[in-house]
């Protein structure tokens, strides 16, 4: 196994694991790239992996970005310090929807797409119901200048609702949230502000690359309808869903999101 570390003035920290193709891993928000370590212990095998922790998250200082360019760019910034070649790009929730602009910006940098439990719109718009309701997540940022602490806790509840092992995934998501220390508040609140605003839905039919789509059986946030409608707007979608999963599928039922990441990045 070959592990390195990467935190230069200006560019978001990176791990970065294995050898081969290289895959980029963006999280969620409020958490970081540890995330997805159970993952990486075995894309490993097969490629050459980089966990990036957003702006503010883990790792990485926040530099006050604010609207989406700017999280794009500095992005791209550590990727292009970290390769030049084009790349398999695998986004969770949040960094799923910055994965699906990065796409859009950058044509002809992503081979391949995977989507986890993300969506291009995160609330409910006229003809998209296939979300939380826009009062949730403004609730969440009342919330998080009082208290963000509390709020991160209610996230993670969120996420694990109505998943079949979802006292065990809350457990794990806990153990893991403040391993890195604690996330900015004014990034968290950036963070949010996306997710409340950025509706990507017309950008979809211009992606021209493989994406798989995986989902939870029972995600609250981003329900199995938002997945249908996304792959009927893709040009080349396959779509899994994880049965008895809630947000975080690739914590609950991680061999099966496993599986499918690896098969559907070897074909």
């Amino acid at each position: 196994m070959t592990v390195t570390k990467t935190l230069t003035e200006g560019l978001l920290h990176v791990e970065s694991f294995g050898e081969g193709e290289d895959v980029f891993m963006l999280h969620g928000w409020g958490m970081h790239s540890a995330y997805w370590q159970t993952v990486v212990d075995e894309l490993q095998k097969d490629f050459r992996v980089h966990c990036i922790d957003l702006p503010g998250h883990g790792h990485s200082d926040y530099q006050g970005e604010q609207q989406l360019p700017a999280f794009i760019e500095r992005i791209m910034q550590t990727v292009d310090n970290t390769t030049t070649k084009p790349f398999s790009l695998i986004g969770w929730s949040l960094g799923g929807l910055l994965s699906q602009q990065l796409v859009h910006e950058f044509p002809g940098r992503v081979n391949n797409l995977v989507l986890i439990a993300s969506s291009p719109s995160f609330v409910q718009r006229e003809a998209w119901q296939h979300a939380t309701s826009e009062s949730i997540l403004n609730g969440f940022a009342d919330s998080l200048l009082r208290d963000y602490r509390a709020t991160l806790n209610r996230f993670l509840a969120i996420q694990v609702l109505g998943s079949d092992k979802q006292k065990q995934e809350l457990i794990k998501l806990k153990e893991r949230l403040y391993s890195r220390g604690d996330p900015d508040p004014i990034a968290l609140q950036a963070g949010l502000t996306l997710l409340q605003s950025v509706d990507l839905r017309d950008q979809l039919s211009a992606i021209n690359i493989p994406v798989m789509l995986l989902g939870g059986e029972r995600d609250t946030l981003v329900p199995i309808t938002a997945l249908q409608a996304m792959a009927e707007q893709l040009a080349e979608s396959e779509t899994h869903i994880i049965k008895g999963a809630g947000h975080a599928p690739f914590i609950s039922h991680q061999n099966e999101v496993i599986q499918h990441c690896r098969a559907f990045l070897l074909s």
